[in-house]
């Protein structure tokens, strides 16, 4: 079966999702679907497409493919964003919390005494 890569996904390792025009699939299937005899074509147009390969280094398989007659995987070149960091919100701890808490705890009592006069 012959299927062609739209874009894909991608983490800090590396190609982790293919979106084609038959669906969405893992690297890890879409290697055991080439081993098989299945086909797929990755180009950045309709005129402009080449065979995705399994490659291997350091003993893992990775997809590669080549459009532009350069050495470096193409394949990247269909991520629609590269990874990025996501914002978090930084949260007090529990105990910052506790002992903010105790802080004005003391401040109000402080507060209390201040105003007024035993005699």
């Amino acid at each position: 079966m012959n299927h062609t890569i739209e874009f894909v996904t991608r983490d800090h390792s590396g190609i982790t999702t293919l979106v084609t025009t038959t669906g969405v699939i893992d690297v890890d299937s879409a290697i055991d679907e080439i081993k098989s005899g299945s086909t797929y074509f990755a180009g950045p147009s309709s005129f402009d497409r080449a065979r995705v390969r399994i490659m291997t280094a350091l003993g893992v398989a990775y997809l590669s493919a080549n459009w532009d007659g350069s050495k470096r995987n193409n394949l990247h070149d269909l991520a629609q964003q590269m990874t990025r960091p996501v914002p978090t919100i930084a949260r007090p701890r529990p105990a910052s919390r506790t002992v903010g808490a105790l802080w004005t705890a003391v401040a109000a009592l402080r507060g209390r005494g201040q105003g007024r006069t035993d005699s």
